[in-house]
């Protein structure tokens, strides 16, 4: 299983199992007779190899035809099958296949396998991405220059770029701690990806936490269903780096102002990330409710009064939300409360106690708009996530903007305002009502995922996890049907 120190959002992985440190690892057939009786085992040797030595990347080890033999200290030899063996096709070119010696650790031998450059197929599309010089992406900061490939079954959606113009560099706050890395890929010029808008930035989620590799999927999927402006696309992927298979990631939009993203106008809208990182400038913290506001667009304004406008919008809304007159005056008229029901009721399904934080909040106002949440982002810490960096789907009850987990933390105030308003609740109430039985419809949609997804998470853990994913799988559909279960009487007993 996966073997981590505890850490919260926010804490850094302490560790990883062994799919991480010793990629494709087989078990040879073990028992048989072990060191005989009287005499000390002293070598091993490969007496025949086996069948297969070339292997696509992931393939797992077949050790079909392989004969050990131990020799001993009274120079006889014998086959063995007291043995272990563990090799690596994750990386392409010339590797090699451990044996060790069952009686005796240190006493080991081993043999040649050559590993190809081509990925084994799980059905997915596969995104090959080599920096230039093979070098190591370490930072969030310092983009690489790579080029990209990306072979599909689909023609329209391939795609080979080697003119040095693209580049990519890590991303993610705590995510960014753990073994599976996020990326995020900058092109040369904007270019579409699967058909979606074209774009120069887009983003490949790891879904590390849960091998399941779907908790972004299952909200950029509400989002749509619910017709949430400006929701990210998702298209599972395979990602290969430098010749080394890293997993199955979710490439994503890159949150941002322009067409087929947030697709307001930049001159006179804003876009903000409502975040406790508060790590990007230019960032202003509220007056009132003290939030950390860090600004997404406008970008690079040469007078800083240019930004005026934006604390303005937000010190209009506190104002309102802590007016004694709240909620019967015109709070209503700054904030889009349809779009922010929508917005709640998909945190809440899903349990992103982030957002009582706050972490990656968006928000976006056009120049004669109200303001609105949005896009949705960044679910790694929802669906009952216990804080540990691998537990989920096992605590399904509790409500935003209540979750006990971030009791007491800025964003609680904020959000637990507009709860304060019976007109809103039963908005939410109303809004929860009329999508209940599309809520019930997304268990075969999260059905059919794992179904599509089956070969990719198959690999995915044996590079990173090895845990038992159809439990795993299990839990998720139990959870989601607990929870919908759960929110339906609670909801309508407000």
């Amino acid at each position: 299983g996966l073997a981590l120190a505890a850490a919260g959002c926010g804490g850094a992985a302490a560790g990883a199992g062994s799919g991480a440190d010793g990629g494709a690892a087989a078990a040879a057939a073990t028992g048989g007779p072990g060191q005989p009786a009287g005499k000390t085992l002293t070598a091993l040797s490969i007496a025949a190899l086996p069948a297969k030595t070339t292997y696509l990347m992931g393939e797992p080890l077949d050790l079909t035809g392989l004969r050990v033999s131990a020799a001993y200290s009274d120079g006889s030899a014998e086959d063995t099958l007291a043995y272990s063996a563990a090799g690596d096709t994750f990386s392409a070119g010339r590797g090699s296949v451990l044996i060790t010696a069952g009686a005796d650790a240190g006493i080991t031998a081993a043999f040649p396998i050559e590993v190809e450059r081509t990925l084994l197929d799980t059905g997915l599309p596969v995104i090959y991405i080599d920096t230039r010089g093979g070098r190591e992406i370490t930072s969030r900061e310092e983009y690489l220059s790579a080029g990209v490939e990306i072979r599909s079954d689909n023609p329209d959606h391939s795609l080979k770029r080697a003119n040095g113009a693209d580049q990519i560099r890590g991303r993610g706050n705590s995510s960014w701690n753990n073994p599976k890395k996020s990326y995020r890929l900058r092109f040369g010029e904007k270019i579409s990806l699967f058909g979606y808008p074209p774009a120069r930035n887009w983003v490949l989620l790891a879904e590390y936490r849960s091998p399941t590799l779907l908790q972004n999927v299952i909200a950029f999927e509400l989002g749509h269903r619910f017709a949430l402006p400006f929701t990210n696309h998702y298209v599972p992927v395979e990602v290969v780096i430098n010749g080394r298979y890293n997993g199955t990631y979710i490439l994503t939009e890159h949150v941002q102002v322009g067409e087929g993203r947030v697709d307001i106008d930049e001159g006179t809208g804003f876009l903000v990330e409502m975040d406790m990182y508060y790590d990007e400038e230019p960032k202003f913290t509220t007056e009132l409710l003290e939030l950390p506001i860090m600004i997404k667009s406008p970008e690079d304004l040469a007078d800083p009064a240019g930004y005026d406008f934006i604390a303005e919008t937000f010190r209009r809304l506190e104002e309102a939300l802590t007016d004694s007159a709240f909620p019967t005056n015109a709070y209503k008229d700054l904030i889009d409360t349809d779009n922010l029901a929508d917005y709640l009721l998909i945190n809440d399904i899903l349990m992103n106690f982030e957002l009582q934080v706050p972490a990656s909040v968006y928000l976006y106002k056009e120049a004669d708009g109200k303001l609105r949440l949005g896009p949705l982002w960044d679910f790694d810490c929802g669906y009952g996530y216990e804080g540990d960096n691998v537990t989920f789907f096992r605590e399904y009850e509790g409500r935003l903007p209540n979750f006990y987990r971030r009791d007491g933390y800025i964003g609680q105030a904020f959000f637990q305002r507009f709860f304060d308003d019976p007109s809103f609740v039963a908005q939410y109430r109303e809004r929860w009502n009329e999508k209940y039985p599309e809520l019930l419809d997304i268990g075969p949609f999260i059905e059919t995922m794992l179904g599509q997804l089956a070969a990719a998470q198959e690999l995915n853990n044996r590079r990173w996890h090895s845990v038992d994913l159809a439990a795993e799988n299990q839990l998720l559909l139990t959870w989601w049907r607990d929870r919908i279960a759960y929110l339906h009487q609670a909801i309508n007993e407000t």
